[in-house]
């Protein structure tokens, strides 16, 4: 270990036991999917919200900052997207990630379709949701998978 990695091993220790908090496949993918993770926990409540305000097109936020949207690699938008899907029956095309809304266009669009219901779930990181944002006239949740 260097001598900067010795300094740094409490930030180190923390920034790993975030991750691990968050998902263990933040660490090591060969860990696999677990039925008790975070991701599991997430998809489960936003689907019981789903349900719950499905006649009022009720709208939800879900926060990370430790594993934003990724489109060629293992993060925790997708996961637990993939399971809304695959689990609970929740249609793809609601679910919507902040980080693909590349314009100024593209974000008012956005934030209009989670206003009138027809987007149901905004994923996004402190930064790019926590400001800013004018979409929550049908807010019923706000989950957040990490502190910011």
């Amino acid at each position: 270990m260097s001598k900067a990695e010795e300094k740094a091993q409490m930030l180190i220790a923390t920034n790993y036991s975030n991750k691990m908090s968050l998902d263990m496949r933040l660490i090591d993918p060969e860990y696999g999917d677990n039925p008790g993770n975070k991701a599991s926990h997430c998809a489960a409540k936003i689907a019981e919200y789903y349900y719950k305000y499905l006649d009022q097109k009720g709208t939800q936020f879900i926060f990370s900052d430790l594993s934003t949207y990724k489109p060629d690699q293992w993060n925790i938008y997708s996961e637990i997207r993939r399971k809304l899907v695959e689990d609970h029956n929740i249609p793809e095309k609601q679910i919507k990630f902040i980080q693909e809304a590349n314009s100024d266009n593209a974000r008012k669009e956005l934030f209009s379709d989670m206003n009138s219901g027809r987007i149901r779930f905004l994923f996004g990181s402190t930064q790019k949701l926590g400001t800013g944002v004018n979409a929550q006239q049908r807010a019923v949740a706000i989950h957040h998978l990490d502190i910011p």
